[in-house]
């Protein structure tokens, strides 16, 4: 059987608890604390890491991991991404700000791991005035080999193919 280490990275907000949930088979251990947000959108914040668990075939199991998105976090991001096989960058895609939130964790996975296979989902696609995934690319300076995909993490299926495109590029690599 083949195990895969998926990380779950983005800015705080950018939903990558709730594609944990969404996507893990077991229940999902999370780390999540009450805070104040200074949006006023979301009450809770990871302070360590979210995991899940999905067996994709009979012979592939993959661990998901969801690095804490604040930057006062940022000490456990190479720590939890250490031996990951590839990573989703979720990214708030609500507005032209939340979207640059993410080019410091973006910038961070490209430094410490930067032939690490990984995806681009632009989530929250389900909202008023969202930014397309195009537009994503333009902002965050994403490479034209990798994908940027739409997402609603709130959604299956857009979840489960989020994570399938993500094994696509892995499978390049030879790692399963």
């Amino acid at each position: 059987m083949k195990i895969l280490k998926i990380v779950i990275a983005g800015s705080y907000g950018s939903g990558k608890t709730t594609f944990v949930k969404t996507l893990s088979e077991v229940v999902p251990l999370e780390t999540e604390v009450n805070t104040s947000d200074p949006r006023g959108e979301k009450r809770t914040t990871t302070v360590a890491f979210d995991y899940g668990r999905i067996a994709v075939r009979s012979d592939l199991v993959v661990h998901l991991f969801g690095l804490p998105g604040q930057e006062r976090f940022s000490f456990l991001w190479r720590g939890l991404s250490r031996g990951m096989h590839g990573y989703i960058l979720m990214v708030d895609s609500t507005s032209l700000d939340t979207v640059k939130e993410s080019i410091f964790v973006y910038g961070f996975l490209r430094e410490f791991f930067p032939y690490t296979p990984h995806v681009v989902a632009a989530n929250k696609q389900d909202l008023p005035d969202h930014v397309p995934p195009e537009e994503v690319r333009k902002l965050l300076e994403v490479p034209s080999r990798v994908k940027v995909l739409p997402l609603v993490a709130k959604d299956k299926e857009m979840v489960v193919n989020t994570l399938i495109s993500l094994l696509e590029e892995i499978k390049l690599t030879g790692e399963y």
